[in-house]
């Protein structure tokens, strides 16, 4: 047979040779199978059940004379006893020399760790709203809630927008022209829809004019838990920020403590303890010339606390992560309505980051790493020392009652004692402490001994620790036989001072601060440029040069604003002026928004009193890159303060149009 012959007959029998091979195999099995042994004939179940039984019997029985031999007595006791009451030589457990001391000089002994002074000082002026305690009762008990809703504003027509051809034709040009209608119905349908929502709902009254929410940057106030409503109040004061360099300081208190001798870290490293704060006039003299009498106290600790409880509705949102601060350094911020807060919050050398961000940002640290981190991000959450979240202890701050600002400074040692102790798992090692930590503080006017208006002043502050070789717990004062001499000095005059007043002054100050640059109260008023329209130019040839000519005086947009000292609120109005314009203005009403509740309302009898004036105006000039833009206006002013101040048309955009309402108009 051939090759082809052979391969035709296993294509068709082979399906015959696989039957085959599996018949056999079966037969196999089956064969092999029937030469096994039967499992019935030794595994019977009633032999397997006697058996089971017989085993369980047998290990119910005692076996343990099996298993266990006899014990017999290796140790006798009474001869052990007897050896052990025996007495011993003396001699072989004395030491040389008992009564001879250690050497003064093998001991580390406490010095006092240089506290280094605060630094980068910065100040400025701040008019704003915040939110104040008012009524327990009614909840638009104070005078803007109680004004009309504002009227809507007109509408600007838009111009209609040129149709652009299709560039196609027949059938497939016309489709695309109805797309595009379609497209333009949904866009004038959404601005409809967006006017209705800035309109606000429709009330018994009329339509309720709301402020836009998204231009809101201050903090939304609640009601206290005491029940405390919030009312508006104009806060009129300087703001402080400075740093203390807190790497450096720990590395100090490790130099001078760490090898010493009863070296204790809940002690032995920095806790802050309170913050002293001084202010200098200097509008009649330079700062070189300041004394010591020259400064006087403005707020400690105590004050601070009291008008956060008492005056204050709330806290704004803290905006500096937790590592960076704290509580004896860094006030809380103030509860400041519808403007931008972070300027007082922040301070230029302090992060925006926590530290474990920064590290997890620059990759050394694991996602799963975590650090345990006071938070003060939810308002609710801030509590004063000695009272509830959100609470209080006193009344309103500008009229009512009122707080006597002239009461003692400084905080009772009883209560700086109890504070202590409950501050003092603050105390421990940092494996990696921050390099600085933030002091805020503020000075506000309207209260005895506050700055004055048209005044200049400089502040300058420093800080007290919990002094480590004298501190506030009489439980941790080190031996004075631990202290270096001279700090061993101060201490017992320390001590010998306690047991004469019955207090301890366990405060440590650092030196104090450079003095800051001079500063004032600002005015109640604020500024905003708006643009501005050139007059009529004529071009006059002189000695072969083009030179022009303004016919007319340019004139410009702004908006003026001032702080109401009774509803507590900006009220703004948009003025026309030029060069000359004395920035006072009176309407028959003005659009103000109630900072509480953000509803536009009708101020009526307006009045703006000033006398700012305009000096000289810039700007409005076609450019030649494009015929629809023209240069940013430039405004000089000649303010009530008596200073020259500058405001351009770019910087000022976002409030000038919040404040003419310009969104809403639809500009």
């Amino acid at each position: 047979m051939d090759a082809d012959k052979i391969k035709d007959f296993f294509l068709n029998h082979f399906e015959k040779m696989i039957l085959t091979l599996i018949i056999l195999g079966s037969g196999y099995m089956i064969y092999a199978g029937s030469q096994k042994p039967n499992f019935m004939d030794t595994k019977v179940p009633d032999s397997l059940k006697s058996e089971a039984n017989a085993v369980k019997a047998d290990v119910d029985l005692d076996h343990n004379d099996a298993i266990l031999p006899e014990r017999q007595p290796m140790f006798d006791i009474v001869r052990e006893t007897a050896r052990l009451d025996t007495s011993v030589d003396p001699l072989d457990y004395s030491l040389p020399k008992t009564w001879s001391g250690k050497s003064p000089n093998s001991v580390v002994r406490r010095l006092d760790p240089e506290l280094l002074p605060p630094e980068s000082l910065v100040v400025q002026s701040v008019v704003t709203s915040i939110a104040k305690r008012g009524s327990r009762t009614e909840t638009d008990a104070y005078p803007l809630a109680t004004l009309e809703n504002a009227d809507p504003v007109e509408k600007v027509e838009k111009p209609k927008k040129r149709e652009r051809r299709s560039r196609g034709r027949g059938a497939g040009g016309e489709d695309m022209m109805e797309m595009m209608g379609g497209m333009e119905d949904m866009m004038m349908m959404e601005d409809m829809m967006t006017e209705m929502g800035e309109g606000g709902m429709a009330g018994a009254d009329g339509p309720n004019r709301l402020f836009n929410a998204e231009l809101d940057m201050g903090m939304r106030p609640v009601a206290t838990q005491d029940k405390a409503n919030p009312e508006p109040a104009v806060g009129w004061f300087i703001a402080g920020s400075a740093v203390v360099p807190h790497r450096q300081l720990y590395e100090a208190y490790k130099q001078a403590l760490q090898d010493a001798d009863q070296y204790d870290p809940r002690r032995d490293t920095p806790f802050y303890y309170d913050l002293q704060v001084q202010r200098a006039d200097v509008t009649d003299k330079s700062v070189d010339q300041l004394v010591d009498a020259d400064w006087a106290d403005v707020w400690n600790r105590t004050l601070y606390t009291k008008l956060a409880a008492s005056v204050w509705s709330g806290f704004a949102p803290e905006i500096v992560p937790a590592d960076y601060r704290d509580e004896a350094l860094t006030m809380w911020i103030p509860p400041v309505l519808l403007d931008d807060y972070r300027s007082i919050g922040y301070h230029p050398l302090i992060p925006r980051l926590s530290q474990s961000e920064i590290k997890r940002e620059q990759g050394n640290l694991d996602e799963e790493e975590t650090t345990n981190e006071f938070s003060m991000e939810d308002d609710s959450e801030l509590v004063a020392p000695g009272q509830r979240s959100n609470g209080g202890m006193g009344e309103d701050m500008y009229g009512g009652m009122g707080m006597d600002m002239g009461m003692e400074m400084g905080m009772e040692d009883g209560m700086m004692m109890g504070m202590g102790m409950a501050m003092m798992g603050r105390g421990g090692l940092e494996a990696d402490p921050v390099d600085y930590k933030l002091i805020r503080f503020y000075d506000f006017a309207g209260f005895k001994n506050s700055p004055q208006f048209g005044r200049k002043y400089v502040y300058r502050v420093r800080y007290a620790v919990n002094d480590p070789n004298f501190p506030f717990a009489e439980t941790l004062q080190p031996k004075v036989s631990s202290l270096a001499p001279d700090v061993a000095a101060r201490v017992q005059t320390l001590m010998t001072d306690a047991l004469k007043d019955g207090k301890r002054s366990f405060r440590r100050w650092s030196d104090w601060s450079e003095a800051t640059q001079p500063v004032g109260l600002p005015t109640l008023e604020q500024y905003f440029a708006g643009p501005i329209e050139r007059g009529s130019v004529s071009t006059w040839k002189v000695a072969g040069k083009d030179v022009e000519y303004a016919r007319d005086a340019p004139k410009a947009k702004l908006v003026a604003s001032q702080y109401d000292l009774k509803t507590g609120a900006r009220i703004p109005m948009e003025i026309e002026a030029t060069e000359g314009t004395v920035l006072s203005k009176k309407a028959e009403f003005a659009d103000v928004v109630d900072p509480i509740t953000l509803t536009v309302k009708k101020l009526p009898d307006a009045e703006l009193i000033s006398g700012t004036t305009i000096v000289d105006l810039d700007g409005g000039t076609p450019l030649s890159i494009t015929e629809e833009l023209t240069a940013p206006g430039l405004m000089l002013l000649f303010d009530q303060s008596g200073q020259l101040t500058v405001a351009d048309e770019v910087s000022d955009q976002q409030m000038f149009r919040t404040f003419t309402y310009a969104d809403e108009r639809g500009e």
